[in-house]
């Protein structure tokens, strides 16, 4: 490979990705590589910015000082991910690391890691949006792996800003920890979410004002990437010889014509753009379809498959679950608007000649090659909001689509012949003509768009009138235009409000559940408040909404039954509160008794009826009324209302439930396709070495119908929820499957805690603030009420971490052995001569890294959780009440971002001890 003045070894970024390096990305790396990152990139349709991620992990693999977390943020969830499919492909080549040209960088990214984890894992952990990689917890097991983490703006700011949508308080801190420390952020498309980009500067800039005592080589790093820049800003960009690179060329000036037709009427838009689209009927090729409006979207595809086959219409909105959208993918339509489905066997020498971002033809199996041929006989339409815009890896030979703000028009244009492997491809624009500029900010953008593209160059020498919108033209014409005029053709931006230091301390105070006076929800700090934008309300189905009632609300919380299984991104579809409140209106009629679950921000659940939730007498200023309470939250239905087509929100009457379940909890899946999580009515159906997460006894709800089959009855009354250690979400606390001494799994943490100071080079006083918090850690653990609560039979002659038989919450009250640990050790730390050694600062971690190391003190312990049954209660509510002091100077000292990263090695450590891995043993030199 390269020393770190040097340049980018070809052979390693060609074996990682299948490509050459463009010119642009060997200049980046070289910068990279010495730890200079760019704070803006402005980077074309086409010219290959995922790569971004091979840069970033090569540049590691010789500089081990360079943030060891790349975090990717994307405008929204799609459907195929660009980064997502990059990012699995270069894990798939690094398990395969006997090839020579990766086997020098798989040893060195190995030898990153201090966790000795099996020979068949690589050496990077994904966490992506989608998938089999979707939200888990790979990426935080080792602070020390390189790990890629991608996700949306409200996934990765809600977490930044130590409130993380669907994770439990106990986990926020570590996500913000390891998320703003170590962690290098990409956010892609930055013009699209203007307000995320400002908060993520204010972050950047508050790390850099706590930087006098917290490690500044740790701090978030930030590069926004962009294809259409809203102003003419300094930015890392394209050369001279990026412009006259063969491919890349070829790209950025592939054949775009573009046709714009006026219509008189906006109604007649559904009408004129199903014309056009059926123009291409006999052209069997993949075409493309945009739409603003999901109403307008659901109209063409109707219209379309009344005049062809439903077999070749396919729609993608936004509002369609995760799970169905996620198997898109497998759909023939679908498939083949994939840049290498769209190539047969004559173009597999175009294909390799153009360095295709997928899998090239040429390593294709016969019957895929087959399967393309087949699929390719007739014309197939695929229809689509915004959802099919942004970082969504689709060519498509033509396009049809409604006038849309010039960066959502950029992104709808590189859909089309996106490489340059067609010699002509057509677009075809429908607009309103006039378009009432004057209604609103959004109507003049459009017309400032109108104009832009009119004022493309004309096609030479052809009887139509076309436009030449390749993205060459696109970008030569913008930067033409003056700035303030540049950025009225965007979408308006929205009020972006300012943060301050009462803001982010407030945000970090999440052993508060309840609401805080100045800690304001987090969604208008991510998106900006903009007028007239419609709320959004999200949507699942889980099962325990039908049977946790009666009193077992009181023994089984739902905010803690979330808590122990997170909602995940393929259980969640989201709509705009009013259509949402529509159809939950229709489903309230027939099941007005049912019970529904409201979750907000913060993950507190209120339990209702659906008629409670959703009353359906209310129409016009009533209903509106109503609606509110559900926008902006998760409403949580039960399997049993239904609700779902296709993956859609449905209202109908259905005499028969979809095909699929709607609870599809226990459908997110590993690397393997095997589950990470299980709910089971048998303790023999609990699988060999997994965690029991919960036991839930529902013989105890008052609301429990009596069943009349007495086998049936008492097979289903005791529900088991458990997951794989290895890669669920627990952190450990939670029950396993073996016996764990209490003095192993201390002795376990110890050593992950020293081999992670060692590989992160930590001052040596904050490394013995860590092992000295982790000996001393689980010593509340001691307690006869602790080691009874786990069921330890061989009390006091033996302390167990882990009983193999689960923990009995009911027995434990409200003891937390975090404040046990705490109490012990403040009585330890008066004769340890390690402790004394050490400065006031470093004392103060160590105890506060005890206190938080299950998500408590920050800033305290709640009222209820200060006893210990080993000491009075005087001396439980002194110690504890130097709890929030002590986060209060330690926050000072080491920044909120700072000091939730400390927390999270002890926590990390912790985690890896409990799902059996260990320490990775040093080699002698």
């Amino acid at each position: 490979m390269c020393n770190l003045s040097g340049q980018l070894d070809e052979k390693t970024f060609r074996s990682l990705t299948g490509n050459s390096p463009f010119p642009w990305q060997r200049r980046l790396y070289e910068k990279w590589v010495l730890g200079n990152f760019p704070q803006s990139c402005d980077l074309p349709t086409g010219s290959g910015k995922t790569s971004v991620v091979a840069l970033w992990l090569i540049a590691l693999a010789e500089n081990p000082k360079i943030p060891k977390r790349l975090v990717y943020v994307v405008n929204r969830r799609t459907v195929v991910d660009q980064t997502t499919d990059e990012v699995e492909k270069m894990a798939e080549k690094l398990a395969k690391a006997d090839r020579r040209e990766l086997s020098n960088l798989c040893a060195n990214l190995s030898c990153l890691s201090a966790i000795d984890f099996p020979e068949k894992e690589v050496p990077l952990a994904i966490s992506t949006l989608r998938g089999q990689r979707a939200d888990n917890r790979a990426w935080s097991a080792d602070p020390c792996r390189p790990a890629v983490i991608i996700g949306t703006v409200d996934m990765i700011g809600s977490r930044l800003l130590f409130g993380g949508y669907r994770i439990g308080f106990k986990s926020r801190p570590l996500h913000a920890g390891f998320l703003g420390q170590d962690a290098l952020l990409i956010h892609d498309e930055a013009h699209l979410e203007p307000a995320f980009q400002t908060l993520a500067k204010a972050i950047v800039q508050q790390q850099k004002e706590d930087s006098q005592n917290a490690d500044a080589a740790c701090q978030l790093n930030l590069v926004s990437l962009t294809a259409t820049p809203r102003e003419n800003a300094k930015s890392f960009q394209l050369e001279s010889d990026d412009n006259n690179h063969r491919i890349l060329s070829q790209r950025l000036r592939a054949s775009k014509n573009l046709r714009l037709h006026r219509i008189d009427d906006p109604k007649q838009l559904r009408e004129k753009i199903v014309e056009k689209s059926l123009k291409h009927k006999d052209c069997r090729e993949p075409i493309l379809i945009y739409a603003r409006k999901v109403d307008d979207v659901e109209k063409i595809v109707e219209d379309l498959k009344s005049k062809l086959s439903k077999e070749r219409v396919l729609s993608l909105t936004g509002t369609m679950r995760g799970l169905e959208r996620d198997n898109l993918t497998q759909n023939p339509i679908f498939q083949r608007f994939f840049p290498e489905k769209n190539k047969t066997n004559d173009r597999v020498s175009s294909a390799e000649n153009n360095q295709m971002a997928f899998s090239e033809l040429s390593s294709a199996t016969e019957s895929e090659v087959d399967k393309s041929q087949s699929n390719s006989k007739e014309t197939v339409y695929l229809v689509c909001t915004s959802a099919g815009e942004v970082g969504i890896n689709l060519s498509a030979k033509h396009l049809v689509c409604d006038l849309s703000a010039f960066e959502s028009m950029a992104q709808r244009f590189g859909r089309v012949n996106r490489f340059g492997e067609h010699e002509q491809s057509h677009i075809d624009v429908v607009y309103p003509d006039p378009i009432e500029e004057g209604k609103s900010d959004y109507d003049a953008a459009l017309n400032k768009t109108l104009k832009i593209l009119k004022s493309l160059k004309k096609k030479q020498q052809h009887p139509e009138n076309l436009y030449d919108a390749s993205p060459h033209s696109l970008r030569e014409a913008l930067r033409k235009i003056p700035a303030e005029e540049r950025k009225d053709a965007f979408s308006p931006e929205p009020e972006i409000l300012p943060t301050s230091d009462i803001l982010f301390d407030a945000w970090t105070m999440t052993t508060i559940q309840d609401e805080l006076p100045g800690r304001p929800p987090l969604s208008p700090y991510l998106h900006g408040v903009l007028e007239g934008d419609p709320p959004q309300t999200t949507v699942a189905w889980r099962e325990e909404v039908e049977r946790i009632t009666g009193d077992l609300i009181q023994e089984h919380p739902p905010k803690d039954l979330l808590e122990a299984f997170p909602l995940k991104p393929h259980e969640l579809l989201s709509d705009h509160s009013d259509r949402v409140f529509k159809r939950l209106q229709t489903i309230a009629k027939r099941f007005p008794d049912k019970p529904v679950w409201l979750i907000d921000e913060q993950n507190r659940v209120e339990v209702l009826k659906m008629k409670e939730l959703i009353p359906n007498k209310e129409k016009g200023e009533k209903a509106k009324e109503k609606m509110k309470r559900i926008q902006y939250k998760t409403v949580l239905l039960s399997p049993e209302v239904r609700g779902l087509r296709k993956g859609l929100l449905s209202s109908e009457k259905t005499e028969a439930p979809d095909p699929t379940s709607p609870d599809v909890s226990c459908e997110w899946k590993d690397e393997n396709g095997q589950p990470r999580r299980k709910r089971c009515y048998s303790r023999g159906d609990v699988p060999t070495g997994w965690r029991l997460v919960r036991t839930i006894n529902l013989s105890q709800s008052e609301d429990d119908e009596v069943e009349t089959d007495e086998e049936e009855s008492s097979d289903r009354k005791i529900w088991y929820w458990c997951e794989n250690p290895r890669n669920g979400d627990g952190e450990g606390y939670t029950s396993a499957k073996e016996k764990v001494s209490l003095e192993n799994h201390t002795n376990a943490v110890v050593q992950i805690a020293e081999a992670f100071a060692k590989r992160l080079n930590l001052d040596p006083e904050i490394a013995r603030s860590l092992k000295l918090a982790a000996r001393w850690h689980d010593l509340g653990k001691k307690r006869k009420l602790w080691q009874r609560s786990i069921g330890n039979p061989e009390y006091p002659q033996k302390c167990l971490a882990k009983s193999g038989c689960g923990m009995m919450q009911i027995h434990l009250g409200h003891y937390r052995h975090e404040l046990g640990s705490l109490i012990d050790a403040t009585k330890d730390a008066t004769n340890d001569p390690e402790f004394a050694a050490l400065s006031q600062n470093a004392k103060d971690l160590t105890l506060h890294l005890i206190a938080a190391h299950h998500g408590r003190g920050r800033p305290h312990f709640p009222q209820k959780e200060v006893s210990d049954p080993d000491n009075p209660l005087p001396k439980a509510e002194k110690i504890a009440d130097e709890v929030p002091l002590r986060f209060e100077r330690l926050q000072r000292r080491y920044g909120r971002w700072g000091l939730a990263y400390l927390e999270s090695l002890l926590r990390a450590a912790d985690y890896a001890a409990s799902a059996g891995l260990t320490a990775k043993k040093e080699t002698a030199k």
